[in-house]
């Protein structure tokens, strides 16, 4: 094909492309615009469905429905005025610090017809801050200076038919308060907000809201909240409709270095309740975007949504959707997801959940109901253990997944079971935390003996057997593998001198848990040492609070006061690391190596330099662990290092008597006849480092 028949085939292309462009839209006219679909709320597969709801959530559309026309003028028929009420707890109790263990309800919430929403709800079983008589509030409302108001437990929108109706900012119906619940009973309070949706003036819908409250005095341990949603088809025409409602928010940072979270309970396929975490702030810095959370898998067909809560470290607000009987696990949640509610990341008050429902389907005259048990109160461990329901849907999760991976989850509940414990006989968890101290120094004594008994041993054998390792050294200088066998030959055991650091490891996952038993049980929050200036056991001392806080140069750490606790704390391990016996120096070792070991040993009082700024803002609580620890254990190796020397002046240090009545004899063993278990590990790494000549002696093939 030559030049000329290209080109005058791309010629007739282009004129029929320019044909079929302008006259194609007459011949084949576009269909006509779909209504928009709510791309947070795509249709469940038919077998989401279960008997926990209606069978007619997820149901395939019919025909009649597909060739009903899409509605397209809904609108809201809104109450004239907004109105808010209170329920619970009256005023007089969040404002002042009483005797309230009489009192039918344990919370305060003001609901609103604004979405039919909360407002706010406060917990009259603590204060709002140290020494405060006013009460803690846990939801609160999120403002922004444009007017804009974020509310907890709102009705966000509804679909109906694939268009949206947002009603957040909606005027709902509602009656007073009524002093009964729905059954009739006068055994709580209840509240009921409803809104018509009609189209083009005829009635299509109407949903229902209410709030029981039921009365919960101090001794029955429980913070319940239930709502109900209901929708009702008011048309003689069937319905696909979903609705988006939310969790709590405006949830306050317990302290600076708290982040406030967000929690999901998920029945797994094992039957067993399991949960994830996400943090707050993730969806904050994220604004605009939605961190999913759950949604329904195909694989996993049996996955439920427990429950879904924003908390942070002492408080939860807790949403565990029911089923229509309000008793079995609901299976009505299309999504749940974590998002910020007014899409700005300098803003953090306003991170909450979204929930989505699985399309339903309502005839003419039908109604769905979606049921809700909300838990809004403290993270109680003996709570969520001992009330049956809180138990099977672990509420626990969100106290143990404060435990972190540091530490062990039985040490950390061991900790708070042992502070309680003390507590109940010494009425102060101060005393507590320093008799646990005692507890554990006592449980660590024989080990801390024996590693310092064998460091010194160990430095004694140094000084017997230096010349003969000079003599090796000199012998084999220029055969570097001969004289390491040598070396070994010496039989020099290193276990000694890991054993003086073994107390400090096996301490230090106490610490950690210690720590996060501080920051996770409840019962701690604002308790003094009684008699000193510390206040509160779960933040710094404060001795010298500051009136505006200071920022450290370069790091730009803020400091609010003058915490002398962890100066205590530098001053007491610096005298405990005076005490330590030294390691002998390690024959094997270069120069160099000998070296940077003495440059180690000189750098180890900055250890205690270093731990008055790790420290420095940590719980009261832990550092008066650490300096009762550190001031107990030098004393403790005063007393060691007094009874070594006397069995250095005796010559009993290396072959000490047996005598059956003496509590510190050096060095025996627990029984006649058999190895301690430190004898054991000692022969084990002897064996070792045999087994490691014999295998450097055998010829190479």
């Amino acid at each position: 094909m030559g030049k000329q028949d290209t080109l005058r085939n791309l010629l007739i292309a282009g004129a029929v492309f320019l044909l079929i462009m302008s006259v194609g839209p007459t011949l084949f006219p576009p269909a006509p615009p779909r209504p928009p679909v709510d791309q947070t709320a795509a249709p469940i597969a038919p077998e989401a469905a279960s008997p926990d709801h209606p069978t007619n959530l997820g149901k395939a559309s019919t025909t009649e429905d597909s060739a009903k026309p899409a509605v397209s003028t809904l609108v809201a028929v809104e109450a004239e005025t907004v109105a808010t009420f209170e329920m619970g707890a009256g005023l007089d109790i969040v404002t002042q610090d009483r005797t309230r263990s009489s009192e039918p309800y344990r919370m305060r919430l003001v609901v609103t017809n604004v979405g039919a929403a909360v407002e706010s709800a406060t917990l009259t079983d603590h204060a709002a801050t140290l020494h405060s008589p006013s009460r803690y509030q846990l939801l609160a409302p999120a403002t922004r200076p444009s007017g804009a108001s974020f509310r907890s437990l709102s009705v966000d929108k509804i679909n109906i038919d694939g268009v949206d109706l947002p009603l957040l900012d909606k005027k709902w119906r509602t009656d007073s308060v009524k002093n009964e619940l729905p059954d009739g009973s006068g055994d709580g309070q209840s509240v009921t907000f409803s809104l018509d949706i009609h189209n083009e003036g005829a009635p299509v819908l109407q949903l229902r809201r209410s709030y029981n409250l039921p009365k919960q005095p101090v001794k029955l341990g429980r913070h319940d909240l239930l709502s109900d949603i209901t929708v009702a088809n008011l048309s003689n025409a069937a319905h696909r409709v979903i609705i988006t409602y939310r969790g709590g928010l405006g949830v306050p940072q317990a302290n600076p270095r708290d982040d406030r979270v967000i929690d999901v309970g998920l029945l797994s396929a094992a039957g067993r309740v399991v949960g994830a975490r996400k943090l707050q702030h993730e969806a904050t810095t994220r604004a605009g975007q939605n961190i999913p959370l759950y949604a329904p898998s195909s694989a996993d067909p049996d996955q439920r949504l427990i429950w879904a809560a924003t908390g942070n470290t002492y408080f939860t607000c807790t949403l565990a959707p029911l089923a229509p009987d309000g008793k079995a696990v609901a299976a009505t949640l299309a999504e749940v997801s974590a998002f910020d509610a007014d899409g700005d990341a300098s803003t953090g008050d306003d991170a909450t959940v979204r929930f989505v429902t699985i399309p339903a389907n309502l005839a003419p005259k039908e109604s769905i109901h979606y049921a809700t048990a909300i838990y809004i109160g403290e993270k109680d461990g003996h709570t969520f253990r001992d009330q049956p329901d809180y138990r099977d849907r672990n509420y626990y999760y969100q106290i143990s997944q404060g435990f972190g991976w540091c530490t062990f989850t039985w040490l950390v509940e061991l900790m708070i079971w042992l502070l309680n414990s003390l507590y109940f006989i010494v009425r102060d968890y101060g005393v507590a935390i320093i008799i646990l101290v005692l507890i554990v120094r006592v449980m660590l004594h024989p080990i801390t003996k024996k590693g310092q008994v064998n460091m010194v041993r160990m430095q004694h054998r140094m000084g017997e057997m230096a010349p003969k390792i000079e003599e090796i050294k000199k012998k084999y200088a220029n055969d570097k593998v001969r004289m390491n066998q040598e070396m070994m030959k010496l039989n020099i055991n290193p276990a000694g001198q890991l054993m003086t650091c073994l107390p400090m490891f096996i301490q230090m996952p106490i610490w950690v848990a210690l720590f996060l038993s501080l920051s996770n049980n409840i019962l701690m929050r604002h308790q003094p040492l009684h008699f000193t200036w510390i206040k509160d056991l779960t933040a710094p001392d404060a001795l010298i609070p500051f009136a505006a806080p200071l920022t450290v140069p370069i790091f730009g750490w803020p400091i609010a006061s003058f915490n002398l606790l962890p100066l205590l704390v530098s001053v007491f391990m610096y005298l405990q690391q005076k005490t330590q016996p030294k390691p002998p120096p390690n024959p094997n070792l270069s120069a160099e190596q000998r070296q940077q070991q003495e440059m180690m040993q000189k750098m180890m009082p900055m250890m205690s330099i270093m731990m008055l700024f790790i420290f420095y803002s940590m719980p009261s609580g832990l550092n008066l662990y650490i300096m009762f620890s550190s001031l107990f254990g030098w004393l403790e190796q005063m007393r060691i290092r007094k009874h070594i020397k006397e069995h250095e002046a005796a010559g009993t240090l290396h072959t000490p008597p047996r005598k059956p009545d003496d509590d510190y004899v050096i060095g025996r063993s627990r029984k006649p006849g058999k190895p301690s278990f430190i004898e054991r590990i000692q022969k084990m790494a002897a064996d070792a480092q045999k087994s490691q000549r014999t295998q450097r002696a055998k010829p190479r093939r």
